[in-house]
């Protein structure tokens, strides 16, 4: 099962770019409740696992929280029927960090939540800074998008999500760079194979046309550079 293609958002009025920033009608307590970004994907804060209701009604079954080392003790499991949950532990300063293969596990266990049709709660604190970051960078490995347009399409969802400009913005563009190495390798290894069987032909062809010339007793034609002896 292929994850879906993305639905972006409506263009706005006065520009055609589908990923431009088209904030949906919103409100200051809408950064309460959790919004999905993409189809079993809800992006929001951690407290909203304490309210069974809304656990229930989202179907949600898998929590993964963003979170720093402080906040061990009130970022912690809470147990719930036929939810699993998964911390993981950032360090605070990003930028003296390795976030990368952060973005890479999590990229991964929303890939294997997704494909097992369970609906999945991505979150942090807030749900506004390290699980919007996070998110960006799962659009940004399985979709193509640049840095600028994965955040730009978490916020047309949830308006309020903002990862910090000195931050994880500056690691979602370093991330952007090896997203764009790793798919510029992968298209090379794709047209190796087609490049390898058309060599192939090409020989078999040369060969097959020297065959038949030496079966027929004739010889190639000698070069105009070189001078008969």
């Amino acid at each position: 099962m292929d994850l879906l293609p993305i639905q972006w958002p409506a263009a706005p009025p006065f520009g055609l770019n589908p990923i431009y920033l088209c904030p949906p009608a919103w409100s200051h307590e809408d950064r309460y409740n959790g919004q999905a970004i993409l189809p079993h994907i809800i992006l929001g804060p951690y407290h909203l696992v304490r309210n069974k209701e809304y656990m229930r009604q989202a179907q949600i079954g898998y929590v993964i929280c963003i979170r720093d080392p402080s906040e061990r003790l009130f970022l912690r499991e809470t147990p719930l029927p036929n939810v699993e949950f998964c911390f993981l532990d950032v360090p605070a300063d990003v930028n003296k960090s390795s976030i990368i293969p952060h973005f890479n596990h999590v990229n991964q266990l929303l890939q294997t939540a997704y494909l097992s049709g369970r609906t999945t709660l991505l979150c942090c604190s807030d749900g506004i800074d390290k699980s919007a970051a996070f998110m960006s960078a799962f659009l940004m490995s399985h979709f193509g998008l640049t840095a600028m347009n994965a955040v730009t399409f978490v916020q047309n969802r949830r308006y309020c999500a903002t990862p910090s400009p000195h931050g994880y913005r500056i690691k979602l563009l370093e991330y952007e760079l090896l997203c764009a190495a790793q798919k510029s390798s992968e298209d090379t290894t794709m047209s190796e194979p087609k490049c390898s069987r058309r060599r192939e032909e090409e020989e078999e062809s040369t060969m097959s046309a020297m065959s038949s010339m030496l079966d027929q007793g004739t010889r190639p034609i000698a070069s105009p550079n070189k001078r008969a002896r």
